[in-house]
C-alpha cells in the first residue's frame, strides 16, 4: 500500500505544470519580475507603531537567490513592494486589490520594517 502511495504522488510530481515552480529572482539585481495581487497592510514596527506596507501576494510560491546565504529566500507567497520613484509609489494606491506585475530590484528581508520575506523596489508596475 505505500508503495502504492508513492508511485501515485511520484506521478502526480511529475505531472505538475512547469508554470508551478517560478524561477528564483536574483537579489540585487535589476528588471526582476513578479505577479501577483497588490495589497495594503497594517503591521508594527519593532517599537510597536502602527506601520502600513503594499504587499504583493503570489499565486505561486517564489524564492530569492542570493550569494548570501542570509538573503536568500527558499520559498515565500508574499512580497514587500516600494519605491523611491513618487509615480511609481503613487501608482500602488491604484492598483490594490488588483493582479499586476512589478519590475525592480529584490533583496531579502532584514529590518523590522520589513514585511514580507522578499522586499522589493518597484521601478515599475502594471495592472494585469
Amino acid at each position: 500500500m505505500r508503495l502504492h502511495a508513492f508511485v501515485v504522488a511520484l506521478a502526480m510530481s511529475i505531472a505538475a505544470p512547469a508554470s508551478a515552480t517560478a524561477q528564483c529572482m536574483q537579489d540585487n539585481q535589476p528588471d526582476q519580475i513578479a505577479e501577483g495581487t497588490l495589497s495594503l497592510g497594517q503591521f508594527e514596527e519593532a517599537a510597536g507603531r502602527p506601520e502600513q506596507a503594499y504587499i504583493l501576494t503570489l499565486p505561486v510560491p517564489a524564492c530569492l537567490s542570493s550569494s548570501d546565504a542570509d538573503s536568500a529566500v527558499g520559498s515565500t507567497t508574499t512580497i514587500h513592494i516600494y519605491s523611491f520613484d513618487s509615480p511609481v509609489s503613487e501608482a500602488f494606491e491604484g492598483l490594490i486589490g488588483q493582479s499586476v506585475q512589478v519590475r525592480g530590484s529584490p533583496l531579502g528581508a532584514h529590518t523590522a520594517h520589513h514585511h514580507a520575506p522578499i522586499v522589493m523596489d518597484v521601478s515599475r508596475i502594471d495592472a494585469i
